[in-house]
């Protein structure tokens, strides 16, 4: 959403301090009083930050706001993940009702525990965005399988 009360100059600031994230004043296309009024106006309403550089300043999230920036990073796609991987055959392996064991993954990828404990955080929890959940019966090892958001990687 726009704010109604800036001028072109005053968003076009904006807009370049949100590209960059620091801007330099002496980068800006207006020169001379121009640049310095537009510079006051956007501090004085608390849109830009100066900095300890006199000719430094950063934009604000009310700046930011201003201008309709999104300050959230980019979502990542999520994808599909290729058939006859080992990180395919590791999601086939949690998706099973049953679940399965660390000791079977390592089985089936030869892979050392460590790696796949870091594919089930790394790969699988942040990069995925799939829910593993683990349970340990009684006298039996770990078992983990996956709970939620398959039906977003295959």
């Amino acid at each position: 959403m726009k704010h109604d009360k800036l001028t072109q100059a005053q968003e076009n600031v904006l807009q370049q301090a949100a590209k960059t994230g620091t801007l330099n004043a002496s980068d800006l296309t207006i020169k001379g009083g121009a640049r310095k009024k537009v510079l006051e106006s956007l501090t004085s309403r608390g849109f830009l930050i100066s900095l300890k550089d006199p000719n430094t300043y950063d934009i604000s999230p009310q700046g930011k706001a201003a201008i309709g920036f999104e300050d959230k990073p980019a979502p990542k796609s999520k994808g599909k993940i290729r058939t006859g991987t080992k990180l395919y055959t590791v999601i086939e392996l949690l998706a099973r009702p049953e679940g399965v064991a660390i000791e079977e993954i390592m089985q089936q990828t030869g892979w050392q525990k460590h790696t796949v404990r870091g594919t089930f955080a790394g790969a699988l929890k942040k990069r995925l965005g799939l829910t593993i959940e683990s349970e340990k019966p009684e006298g039996q090892d770990r078992i983990y399988r996956i709970t939620a958001g398959l039906e977003t990687v295959l």
